[in-house]
């Protein structure tokens, strides 16, 4: 994942220094939510700014500006969302950043869910949509954000020596909200869209496809996902916060044995 990426013009040069101006004083404010610090402060629509995921060259456009539709191909599509997308870290945001890498594998261990059978007891259920993901119901209804002891979902993948735990992957507290980028330009978080309506619970919880008659048996219709944001506990290309999830065998290697 690209953390800083060249913003494309608006209608006029003006209106772009505005806009890199705002972002650049957003980001001297270092933000955090729950147990991690204080509510995030609100920002100007005009300093969100939004990316195509795995574009060939990716770009950020003012939100504002981006015309996203739910789409008729393909079936999903990923979109980052910031509001540093020309900006280096500042010191106080990578450490905003490694603390709650710190804090996240440092309550990983202490409730046992680098054992995958302890985070399934624990409330950790799979997801028929994912094999990666396991769901925490009662961590998602919480509205609690960036708690490391409450991470909505845990993120375990296949190894030679079983599942291991990779990441965790936070959620914000309702389908509306705004992730907050604790770590700035370090912590960019993402939704999904879909081609086709997917049940959600609470709007939040992926479930899977409607049925047949068109209608969720549990959860409501919905074309595009929560905000999410990953904190990976190994090495890996894109750095410790990358939205990709794909692991190449390298890593998996590497995560085998790390705990």
């Amino acid at each position: 994942m690209c953390q800083n990426r060249a913003i494309v013009d608006g209608p006029s040069t003006r209106r772009t220094l505005v806009l890199r101006a705002l972002a650049l004083a957003a980001a001297t404010v270092v933000l955090a939510a729950g147990p991690l610090g204080g509510a995030e402060e609100s920002a100007p629509e005009e300093a969100w700014f939004v990316s195509r995921y795995n574009e060939i060259i990716p770009v950020w456009l003012p939100e504002r500006e981006a015309d996203i539709q739910p789409q008729d191909w393909p079936p999903m599509l990923i979109y980052e969302v910031t509001r540093f997308p020309d900006a280096e870290a500042t010191p106080a945001q990578r450490r905003a950043a490694d603390d709650l890498l710190a804090r996240s594998w440092e309550a990983a261990r202490r409730n046992g869910w680098t054992d995958f059978e302890k985070a399934r007891a624990d409330g950790f259920d799979d997801m028929s949509t994912d094999r990666a993901h396991f769901a925490n119901r009662e961590f998602i209804a919480d509205d609690r954000v960036l708690d490391p002891d409450r991470p909505e979902f845990l993120l375990f993948f296949d190894t030679e020596k079983g599942k291991k735990l990779a990441s965790f992957m936070y959620l914000v507290a309702a389908p509306e909200d705004r992730g907050p980028q604790v770590g700035g330009p370090l912590t960019v978080w993402h939704y999904h869209t879909w081609a086709t309506e997917l049940c959600l619970w609470k709007r939040l919880l992926v479930l899977g496809p409607p049925g047949a008659d068109g209608e969720c048996a549990e959860g409501e219709p919905m074309r595009r996902s929560p905000e999410m944001l990953h904190v990976w506990f190994i090495d890996r290309p894109g750095g410790r916060f990358a939205t990709d999830m794909q692991l190449e065998p390298h890593v998996i290697k590497k995560l085998a044995d790390l705990h």
